[in-house]
């Protein structure tokens, strides 16, 4: 395992080529600036990109009206649907709902149990999402505006605190951010199985191509 990145994260995207982040830099004169960067898994190299590129791998083609309505473009999650639309979730639960032109076709909650959801990861018409104070991860309906299916929660301990959650073919990886776990729910059966341990929260894992990469405590490494 490698650390490649290590910075003050403000958000992180996988793409074609390797991941797009946001890097928090502190100024002079006390201000906050983002800076937007690219890391090319092909030869190891980071670079700086425009704005246009991180808003458009976030959010499709229409992220330009897309950011102009939320305003706060990087301080949430967003996942693009398979109808062109997007899904856009804030950390306190507010759900947001695009059409491909970049309409707000819903607004709402995102809640299990008056807990926020977090994260997002598209399966087929549904998105799956953690609620870390619930200890679970739900499956949710755009279409019906609810939860149709939850994994772990109440006395399970199958997860400890779930920040992140992505889907790679037949399996969503959920990572934990108190036990330092990435675990596996194979979506056939729903079964729970432990994947990898670090030593160090975790809070992103995700894979292009035959490249794996966690996001934990300290940096951004390739497993």
């Amino acid at each position: 395992m490698q650390r490649i990145v290590c910075a003050d994260l403000l958000d992180i995207l996988p793409c074609e080529h390797g991941f797009l982040y946001v890097d928090k830099e502190e100024l002079d004169g006390g201000g906050i600036k983002a800076s937007f960067y690219s890391y090319d898994q092909n030869d190891n190299s980071i670079s700086p990109v425009k704005k246009k590129y991180y808003l458009e791998t976030k959010f499709g083609k229409a992220f330009h009206t897309i950011a102009e309505n939320i305003g706060d473009f990087i301080n949430c999650d967003a996942a693009i649907l398979g109808n062109g639309g997007v899904a856009v979730l804030f950390d306190n639960g507010e759900l947001l709902i695009f059409n491909s032109e970049g309409s707000v076709v819903w607004s709402g909650e995102m809640l299990y149990h008056d807990q926020p959801v977090r994260d997002l990861t598209v399966d087929g018409k549904c998105i799956w999402g953690t609620v870390p104070t619930f200890n679970a991860v739900v499956n949710y309906s755009p279409a019906e505006k609810r939860v149709m299916l939850r994994i772990g929660g109440g006395s399970s301990t199958a997860f400890s605190k779930p920040v992140g959650v992505t889907k790679n073919l037949n399996k969503l990886y959920i990572c934990n951010e108190n036990s330092c776990k990435i675990r596996t729910i194979k979506l056939e059966d729903y079964s729970v199985k432990d994947y990898i341990t670090f030593n160090e929260p975790v809070y992103k894992y995700f894979k292009v191509y035959d490249k794996e990469y966690a996001v934990l405590e300290s940096g951004v490494y390739i497993i």
